[in-house]
């Protein structure tokens, strides 16, 4: 019999499903006596395969920001567990994700090693192999020298078109025709939560890209938890949102809460004067109780905001090996911020703070990966303060349920 000191034996990989296993018996502990996930779940190739098969090609996945695609032509590329996409705003103002696999020869359009920016405005998506050129909502306009090409009319022919929905201001693409919409998926994160920021009319105004050398879920473990606060952040974070005072919602299938609170002097202050203090204005549908703390959201199964009275940072975070991530990171603020005579110096200022906790995160992780490859390496036990962490757990645990792996274990 295995004892909460005792080491467990070590999970090295998928093929004798013991990695799913283990992680279905650490979310069925309760909260109290919760530990961090087997060493597999954060390098082993085929649980990423797992992943992209359950996860990523079967949930809603957040590529954007609307302020990003605000004018016609205006694009973001971005790919989505190995695919291509494109979200573009059309000429009839319609935001589309489609395919940027050209439909001629199956070259991906706008390659990375051809210079395209990862954001930009075009009138035209052009196949640089052989200049077939689509419109905006990805029908075929130009095919250079295919007139012998018996019965080809390029009026058939359109780049693909992925499922997509805006919601709170973001754009969502699904690789399911199966799941319900997003807006069901969080109406209740929206209803008692997110909705007050009214994200959908703030403006996106700084974003960084970051190739990360650790899988997804440790950057997404260390988003969702304050815990850390006293350590990785004790010099930009701890002293005004301590670690002590947070707290996490009651868990829910679709997504996890974490409130934050101000220190106690500064929450004193907010209530005596009624102002929030903040360098931006308040989202203006925020109440007084709302000026006193910061809050993190997880939308499983990667949806990710930080949200305080003036700002919302949000990230976009999609794996892109076993060991390896892509990241976006973001600051949402209410467009009564561009309109301050001082906004251009403000906004410098807290683009430097937030990136300076963001590097804290990016070198915690970048040792966690390398840590839990260690043979001296076992699951911990998790602190209250890292609930969101067991949450996320539990979600995890109920898409192996669901997968044929997860049937396999159950017989």
């Amino acid at each position: 019999m295995t004892t909460l000191t005792e080491p467990l034996p070590p999970v090295q990989s998928t093929k004798d499903e013991s990695l799913f296993a283990a992680i279905l018996a650490s979310a069925e502990k309760p909260r109290e006596k919760s530990t961090s996930l087997p060493s597999a779940a954060y390098h082993d190739p085929e649980f990423l395969k797992f992943e992209e098969a359950e996860i990523f090609r079967k949930e809603w996945i957040s590529l954007c920001h609307v302020s990003q695609v605000a004018k016609a032509g205006d694009f973001v590329r971005v790919d989505v567990a190995g695919e291509p996409m494109l979200v573009v705003r059309g000429k009839d103002m319609e935001i589309k994700v489609l395919s940027r696999t050209c439909r001629h020869r199956g070259m991906e359009i706008m390659p990375s090693g051809f210079g395209h920016p990862n954001e930009g405005n075009q009138r035209v998506i052009l196949c640089p192999y052989h200049l077939w050129s689509y419109d905006l909502n990805g029908k075929l306009v130009g095919a250079p020298e295919m007139q012998e090409a018996a019965e080809f009319d390029r009026s058939e022919v359109c780049l693909h078109q992925y499922r997509s929905e805006v919601w709170e201001g973001f754009v969502f693409v699904t690789l399911s025709d199966d799941i319900p919409p997003v807006a069901e998926k969080y109406a209740q994160l929206k209803d008692d939560f997110v909705g007050r920021w009214d994200m959908g009319d703030g403006e996106l105004v700084w974003s960084a890209h970051w190739e990360c050398n650790f899988n997804w879920k440790i950057l997404l473990e260390n988003f969702m938890e304050a815990y850390h606060h006293l350590g990785a952040h004790m010099k930009t974070l701890e002293p005004f949102l301590p670690a002590k005072g947070c707290w996490t919602e009651p868990y829910d299938p679709e997504f996890s809460c974490m409130h934050l609170p101000l220190k106690d002097s500064m929450i004193e202050e907010i209530q005596k004067t009624k102002d929030a203090g903040t360098p931006f204005p308040v989202f203006p549908t925020l109440e007084l109780d709302d000026y006193c703390k910061w809050w993190v959201f997880l939308g499983n199964p990667n949806f990710l905001l930080f949200s305080a009275p003036d700002r919302v940072y949000w990230y976009r975070l999609l794996p892109t090996g076993p060991e390896t991530c892509t990241l976006m990171t973001t600051m949402i603020v209410p467009k009564a911020a561009l309109e301050m005579p001082d906004y251009e110096a403000v906004l410098e200022k807290e683009i430097a703070a937030g990136i300076e906790f963001h590097m804290e995160d990016m070198e915690v992780c970048a040792a966690t990966q390398r840590g839990v490859k260690s043979t001296g390496f076992t699951p911990g036990r998790l602190s209250h303060l890292e609930q969101p962490i067991w949450h996320f757990q539990k979600y995890l645990a109920e898409v192996i349920r669901k997968s044929s792996v997860g049937q396999s274990l159950a017989q």
